[in-house]
């Protein structure tokens, strides 16, 4: 009797045993394809984060060699506007920001006034060609397609002075890669659209 009894006793343990086994093995089992599952979400998540850092790097022209040469200015042409005693030219001003590109109508007096302004500020500007006022032929086609080269020229030497000024909020160590048409607008409003709204472009 009493060996059935241990005999009994005896599976009984093997058995809970075996339950136990299972029980953890199937645990196991479990944390194991949890910690699979984290790994999943954790690599979509990193995925994810370096689609979005790529995006956001593009979008930002986080290309080094964009920092090189970051505004490109022209003046691709002139207009002739208003009538009478008003009649006067516009230069159409072309800026490129990285990826940003627009375009504004500015007449010779507004540059002459943010060459003013902006030279008491930054000393660097001075040293600065501007092109000279003319009391003759301000509406000779010549002295205008000359005008309108002097000025290019002008706006390219200005930008590459204010991106190397230390006293600049341009200076490219301080905006890098956060330059844009908004800064650009912010440090002078010549560069902003609808501003000395005059002519039908809208801008002049």
């Amino acid at each position: 009797m009493a060996f059935r009894i241990n005999a009994y006793i005896e599976e009984e343990v093997q058995r809970r045993l075996q339950d136990l086994h299972r029980a953890i093995g199937h645990a196991s089992n479990t944390s194991a394809d949890m910690m699979k599952d984290n790994e999943k979400l954790h690599n979509g998540t990193i995925q994810r984060k370096l689609k979005y850092e790529r995006m956001v790097s593009r979008s930002l022209g986080a290309n080094p060699d964009d920092l090189k040469d970051p505004i490109k200015i022209s003046i691709p042409r002139y207009v002739l506007c208003g009538q009478g005693k008003d009649e006067h030219f516009e230069f159409e001003v072309k800026i490129t920001v990285l990826d940003e590109t627009w375009t504004v109508f500015r007449r010779y007096s507004r540059f002459r006034e943010m060459h003013k302004t902006l030279k008491l500020k930054y000393a660097e500007l001075a040293a600065l060609e501007f092109p000279p006022k003319k009391l003759f032929g301000n509406r000779d086609e010549r002295v205008i397609a000359e005008r309108r080269s002097h000025l290019e020229k002008y706006l390219r030497d200005f930008f590459s002075v204010m991106l190397q000024s230390a006293t600049s909020p341009l200076h490219i160590n301080k905006v890098g890669l956060t330059l844009s048409k908004h800064t650009i607008c912010e440090f002078s409003p010549f560069f902003k659209k609808g501003v000395f709204d005059y002519s039908s472009h809208g801008t002049g």
